[in-house]
């Protein structure tokens, strides 16, 4: 793992290129894509990451798999990554690039948490209301929460809503203890 420091100026650098070469939309579905291709494939990152396979056979699968995939500018991140010896980062790497990349189209990052996968059309509908109650535009990511045991929380700008069961059961529960007092 690589120093936070590091982390910042990997993002940072692939933040301004695609601001330079105006693929900020494009970079971040990528970069997504990506994250969501390692996370799922750890042992890829472990290959990429071992010193002991020589680099020219490490960049030659990036370039396999990813040449007619990505654009040339994210792959050759891609492979820069793997000769500095920093692709045990990667998928940190790349969440704070998207970040960065959100930040820039003035559009906040949130997730909404949920007992069961939420469509695209309700996401889209969650984050209108949101909007209107925080006067920003977001993006909200979808994860599973099994504690949640029915409905939402959403987390976006340093706020939390809260619309689920155990958020509620969590509210009855405070009211009850401060009505005690």
């Amino acid at each position: 793992m690589i120093k936070q420091g590091l982390i910042n100026n990997w993002a940072t650098a692939i933040c301004e290129l695609a601001i330079e070469e105006n693929k900020v939309k494009s970079f971040i579905e990528t970069l997504e894509n990506l994250k969501n291709i390692f996370e799922e494939n750890e042992e890829a990152i472990v290959f990429l990451s071992n010193k002991f396979v020589p680099l020219k056979r490490r960049i030659n699968f990036i370039n396999e798999i990813f040449k007619k995939e990505i654009d040339i500018l994210l792959l050759n991140c891609l492979k820069l990554i793997i000769e500095r010896e920093n692709f045990s980062s990667v998928n940190y790497i790349f969440k704070a690039s998207i970040d960065k990349l959100w930040k820039t189209l003035k559009i906040e990052k949130g997730i909404v948490y949920s007992t069961i996968e939420i469509d695209k059309k309700s996401i889209s509908e969650i984050e209108e209301k949101i909007h209107k109650k925080i006067n920003q535009q977001i993006k909200l990511e979808n994860k599973i929460d099994n504690s949640l045991i029915a409905g939402i929380r959403i987390e976006v700008a340093n706020n939390i809503f809260d619309y689920s069961l155990k958020g509620k059961v969590e509210n009855m529960k405070n009211s009850i203890l401060e009505n005690r007092k």
